[in-house]
């Protein structure tokens, strides 16, 4: 099972290859805040944006009951687009916005990530000296570079689903 390594310790695979899961704090919660910078193509989904000349989009969890922050997905750290093509660049904390709608602030959380299979990867990634020259890859960061991430939200208090807040192929 490939599981993302920044994710160790919230992401909880619901499938047996680890290509869905829920996202629970280590304390215990599933209530977060959801903090994020992107363009919101309709009202509760949202897209890669400009930003300084890249491009951008980031998801942050912010626990309901610790407080603690949590990345999710940065365009610019987690696909093959944002990371190795270059066309990426992180966002800074500062221009993160809450994402609320008229009846939720706190939200669970579901994940749903893709990623090239190993002998893809080895072939595209590990095997290309011109990458490795500049990135030094190993097989291990294959759990970090996904082909395509979705997350879905679901409100509380109200069980509202916002199927697709994140839907980016991102290879």
């Amino acid at each position: 099972m490939i599981k993302p390594k920044h994710l160790q310790k919230i992401y909880y695979p619901t499938d047996d290859k680890g290509l869905e899961g829920d996202i629970i704090c280590e304390c215990g919660c599933r209530a977060f805040k959801i903090r994020c910078f992107g363009e919101f193509y309709s009202k509760n989904k949202m897209s890669v944006s400009g930003y300084k000349n890249k491009y951008g989009q980031v998801v942050k969890a912010v626990c309901a009951d610790c407080g603690t922050d949590c990345l999710l997905y940065d365009f610019a750290l987690h696909g093959y687009d944002g990371l190795i093509c270059g066309e990426g660049i992180t966002v800074l904390d500062e221009i993160l916005e809450d994402f609320l709608t008229e009846t939720d602030r706190l939200f669970e959380i579901k994940m749903f990530l893709e990623y090239d299979e190993e002998e893809q990867f080895l072939e595209d990634v590990l095997n290309d000296e011109y990458l490795q020259k500049d990135f030094h890859f190993t097989l291990d960061d294959r759990a970090s570079i996904w082909s395509w991430v979705v997350i879905d939200l679901k409100g509380i208090p109200s069980g509202t689903v916002y199927k697709d807040f994140v839907n980016e192929e991102l290879a």
